[in-house]
C-alpha cells in the first residue's frame, strides 16, 4: 500500500515537473494570448503645423510605445487610457498615422494627417563662397526649405538643418557655376528668395593650431590683486571653489556694483619671460565660466610695452554677453583677441590676465567662477562625446573611480576605470570601454580641423585603448594612438598622473576595418568607441586604464605652460 502511494506521488511529481517545463517553453516561444491593440478613433487636428501638438483619441492608448507617419516619429508628451498627446516632428510628410504598442502590435489609422509648414526666410546670405566648400544660410525655419540652387544647379544639404541655420555644399559643381552666383531658395511654403550676386573665391588656407597655453588653472599658485571697487555692491569675496577640473576662482558680491571699479585681477607674466603670440594664427582667450544661473563679469587684460589694456565681452562673440555673463553651469568660452581690438596681440606681451568687475550687473547678486584660462590658436568649439558622469555604453565591466594613488585632476565626480591581465595573445579583442552613438559634427564650425581630446591615467602600470569609428559599413580604427606623446600601441606610462591627449582627428590615416575612410561623413550619425586590448603590453602584465572627458574641439585641449 505504502509502496503504491509512493509510486503514485512520484509519478504525479514527475508529471508536474514535466508540465511546468513544457508550459514555460511554450509560453516563452509563442504563447497565444489575445494582447490588446491600441486603436485611433479621433484626431484633434488633421492639418496641424509641424512642431505642434495634437491629441489622438481611441482605445488602449496607454499601451502605445511609438507614433509615426512613415519614417517620421512623433514625440509622445502625455498618454492616458483613452488619449495620447504627441508632437509632430518638423521634418515630416503627410499620410496615415501608424501606432505600435508595447506588445509590438501595430495599427494604421484611417485618418490622414496633412501637415502645414511655416514659411522659411533667409535673413543672412554668405558674403562670398569658397570654391567647392560649404556655405551657410541664416534665417528662420530654414529646416523647412524645399530646395536651394546655385545659378540654377541644385545643391545638397551639408549636415543637419536647424531652424535658424543650414549649410549647403558647393562641391562638384565648381566648373559649372562660374565666378559669381545667385542663390535661389525655394521653401515648402511661401515665396522664393534670391540673393544678390555672390562672388566665388579661392578656398582659404587652413592652419595647424599652435599649442594651447595655460594661464591659470587655479590649482597652481597664483596672485590675486584687489582692485579699486567701491560703492553699492562692495565689498566682495573671492575664494577657491570646485571647478570643472580641480579648483576654480569664485568671485561673489551681494549686489553687482556696475562700473564702480575693479573687484579683482590675476595676471601671468610667464616667470618674467612674457608671451610671444606672433606665430599664432588666431589667438583667442579661452576659459571655462560658470555663473550658476546668476550674473557676473570677467574680462581679459593684456600688457605690452608696459601699457595695460582691457576689452569687453559683448553679444558680437556669439554667447549673448552684454558686458555681463550668464550661464546655468560650466561653459567653454573662446574670444578672438584681435577682433576685440587690443593694440597688441600677435606680438610680444608682458602679461596676460583677467579682471572681475560689476559690469552691467546692477542691483542683483554677483556671482562668477572661472577655470582653465588659456590662450588657444582659434576657438575651442566643443562637442562633448562622454564625460564618465553617466554610463558609457561599453560592453566591458568598467568601474568608476577605481584607481589608487592617482594624482592631478579628472573632470567632474567620476572617471572610468578598467583593469585587466594581458593574455598570451595581447592583440585579442576584449571589448569596448565606452561606446557613444548619434555623434555628428558641423562642417562649418570644424572647417579648420578636428581634435579628439581625453584624459588618461595608467596608474603605476601600463594600459592600452584603441579608437574605433562605425558608420554604416564604414569601420575605422586608430590603433597606434599619437606618437607625439610617446604612445605606441599602448599609452606611455603616466606614473599615476592624469595626462591630456589631444589627437588630430584625421580618419584618412586610420586603419580601415570595413568600408572606406573616404566614405566616412562627419555630418552624419556615427559611433565612437574606445576598445581594450593588450596591444604592445607584455603578456601577463596586470594593466590598468583610467579615462575621462572625451571631447571634440577645433584646437588641442592640452593646456601646458609656455615655459614647459
Amino acid at each position: 500500500m505504502n509502496k503504491n502511494i509512493i509510486q503514485i506521488a512520484l509519478i504525479a511529481a514527475i508529471s508536474f515537473m514535466s508540465y511546468s517545463c513544457v508550459e514555460e517553453s511554450v509560453f516563452s516561444e509563442d504563447y497565444d494570448v489575445n494582447l490588446p491593440a491600441a486603436t485611433i478613433t479621433e484626431v484633434s487636428n488633421d492639418v496641424p503645423f509641424v512642431g505642434t501638438q495634437i491629441v489622438l483619441k481611441g482605445e488602449n492608448m496607454k499601451s502605445i510605445s511609438g507614433v509615426a507617419i512613415g519614417a517620421y516619429a512623433f514625440k509622445i508628451i502625455k498618454q492616458y487610457d483613452d488619449s495620447i498627446r504627441v508632437e509632430l516632428p518638423r521634418q515630416i510628410e503627410g499620410g496615415p498615422i501608424t501606432i505600435i504598442n508595447k506588445y509590438k502590435r501595430q495599427f494604421v489609422s484611417s485618418q490622414i494627417i496633412k501637415p502645414q509648414y511655416y514659411p522659411a526666410t533667409v535673413t543672412s546670405w554668405p558674403i562670398n563662397i569658397e570654391k567647392g566648400k560649404p556655405f551657410l544660410l541664416k534665417g528662420t525655419n530654414l529646416d523647412l526649405i524645399k530646395e536651394v540652387k546655385l545659378n540654377g544647379k541644385v545643391v545638397a544639404v551639408f549636415g543637419a538643418a536647424a531652424p535658424d541655420k543650414v549649410t549647403y555644399s558647393s562641391a562638384g559643381i565648381e566648373m559649372e557655376i562660374g565666378d559669381k552666383v545667385l542663390i535661389e531658395m525655394t521653401p515648402r511654403t511661401g515665396n522664393k528668395q534670391t540673393s544678390t550676386e555672390i562672388e566665388i573665391i579661392r578656398p582659404k588656407n587652413t592652419y595647424v593650431p599652435k599649442q594651447s597655453l595655460l594661464l591659470f588653472d587655479f590649482d597652481a599658485a597664483y596672485t590675486a590683486v584687489k582692485g579699486d571697487a567701491e560703492g553699492k555692491g562692495y565689498p566682495f569675496t573671492y575664494t577657491a571653489a570646485k571647478g570643472f577640473f580641480g579648483n576654480a576662482l569664485e568671485v561673489t558680491a551681494a549686489s553687482g556694483n556696475g562700473w564702480n571699479g575693479i573687484y579683482l585681477k590675476v595676471e601671468n607674466d610667464n616667470g618674467g619671460q612674457g608671451y610671444d603670440l606672433s606665430s599664432y594664427n588666431k589667438p583667442y582667450i579661452t576659459m571655462l565660466v560658470n555663473t550658476n544661473g546668476g550674473q557676473g563679469y570677467v574680462q581679459p587684460i593684456l600688457t605690452a610695452g608696459g601699457s595695460t589694456n582691457d576689452r569687453h565681452f559683448t553679444g558680437a562673440y556669439g554667447y549673448g554677453d552684454d558686458y555681463k555673463m550668464k550661464t546655468n553651469g560650466w561653459e567653454w568660452r573662446s574670444y578672438d583677441l584681435v577682433k576685440m581690438g587690443f593694440p597688441v596681440v600677435k606680438g610680444k606681451l608682458d602679461k596676460i590676465g583677467i579682471q572681475f568687475r560689476g559690469g552691467n550687473v546692477n542691483g542683483s547678486p554677483f556671482y562668477i567662477a572661472v577655470d582653465q584660462v588659456m590662450i588657444t590658436d582659434g576657438p575651442v568649439t566643443p562637442t562633448l562625446i562622454w564625460d564618465a558622469e553617466a554610463a558609457g555604453g561599453g560592453d566591458l565591466p568598467i568601474t568608476f573611480n577605481g584607481g589608487t594613488g592617482l594624482t592631478g585632476n579628472y573632470q567632474g565626480d567620476k572617471y572610468a576605470s578598467y583593469k585587466y591581465t594581458v593574455g598570451s595573445d595581447s592583440w585579442s579583442w576584449l571589448g569596448n570601454i565606452m561606446s557613444v552613438g548619434g555623434l555628428k559634427l558641423d562642417p562649418v564650425a570644424y572647417a579648420n580641423g578636428i581634435y579628439i581630446n581625453f584624459l588618461v591615467n595608467t596608474g603605476n602600470t601600463e594600459g592600452y585603448a584603441g579608437i574605433q569609428l562605425v558608420q554604416g559599413s564604414n569601420k575605422l580604427a586608430n590603433q597606434k594612438l599619437d606618437p607625439a606623446y610617446g604612445d605606441n600601441y599602448k599609452f606611455r606610462k603616466t606614473n599615476g598622473n592624469w595626462e591630456w591627449r589631444s589627437m588630430k582627428f584625421d580618419v584618412s590615416s586610420w586603419d580601415v576595418w570595413g568600408g572606406s575612410a573616404a566614405a566616412f561623413d562627419i555630418t552624419k550619425d556615427f559611433t565612437l568607441s574606445f576598445y581594450a586590448r593588450g596591444g604592445n603590453i607584455a603578456s601577463g602584465v596586470n594593466a590598468q586604464l583610467h579615462m575621462d572627458y572625451f571631447i571634440f574641439t577645433t584646437v588641442p585641449l592640452d593646456p601646458k605652460l609656455i615655459s614647459e
